[in-house]
C-alpha cells in the first residue's frame, strides 16, 4: 500500500441538481414545491419557516402564490378529501384528522367533508370490508374485534361499523 498524496485525489464535480439547489433562492424552491402537489397555506408557511424565511416575507410571498394560483386552499381541501377517500380508503374521521394536521380550520374541514354523504361513506365501508375479507377470510367469523379496530383505524365511525357488520354483506 502506497501513500496517498493530494496529487492523486481527483476533484469530482457535484451533480447539476445539487448546483441548482444551491443557486435557487427560496422563492423558486417554494414555487416548484407547490407546483408538484396541492399544498395548504399552513404547509407553505411551515416550509418557509424551516428555511428560516422571515415571517413577514413568508406571508407576503404566500399571498403572491395564492394570487398566481400556486396555492389554493379550496382546491387543496377538495383534492385531499377526494384522494384520501377514493384512493386510500380513509373514512371521514381520519380525513378530518389529516386535514387538521395540515393546518386547516374547523370550518374549512367541515365544508370539505360535506361531499362525503352517509351513503358514500357506507358504500366505501362495505368496499373496505369486502377487500379485507379477501386478505383475511376468517377474520369476520373468528376475530371480529380485530376487524372493528382495523376499520376504526381507517377512520370509519364505530356506530356505522357495527351497523354494517350486523347486516349481511352482499358479496
Amino acid at each position: 500500500m502506497g501513500v496517498i498524496s493530494l496529487a492523486n485525489i481527483v476533484y469530482l464535480e457535484p451533480p447539476l441538481e445539487i448546483i441548482l439547489k444551491q443557486i435557487m433562492n427560496w422563492e423558486e424552491k417554494i414555487r416548484r414545491w407547490c407546483a408538484r402537489s396541492e399544498r395548504s397555506r399552513a404547509e407553505v408557511l411551515k416550509r418557509l419557516s424551516e428555511w428560516e424565511v422571515l415571517a413577514s416575507d413568508a406571508q407576503q410571498y404566500l399571498e403572491h402564490l395564492e394570487s398566481t394560483d400556486f396555492v389554493n386552499q379550496t382546491r387543496f381541501l377538495s383534492a385531499f378529501t377526494h384522494d384520501h377517500f377514493i384512493l386510500k380508503n380513509w373514512g371521514p374521521l381520519k380525513i378530518r384528522k389529516g386535514l387538521y394536521e395540515k393546518g386547516c380550520t374547523s370550518s374549512e374541514i367541515s365544508s370539505a367533508l360535506e361531499v362525503l354523504t352517509p351513503d358514500l361513506v357506507s358504500k366505501k365501508l362495505r368496499e373496505v370490508i369486502s377487500s379485507r375479507k379477501i386478505t383475511h377470510p376468517q377474520e369476520l367469523a373468528t376475530n371480529k374485534p380485530r376487524l372493528i379496530r382495523h376499520l376504526q383505524s381507517r377512520g370509519f365511525p364505530l356506530d356505522l361499523i357495527i351497523s354494517t357488520l350486523v347486516t349481511p354483506l352482499q358479496s
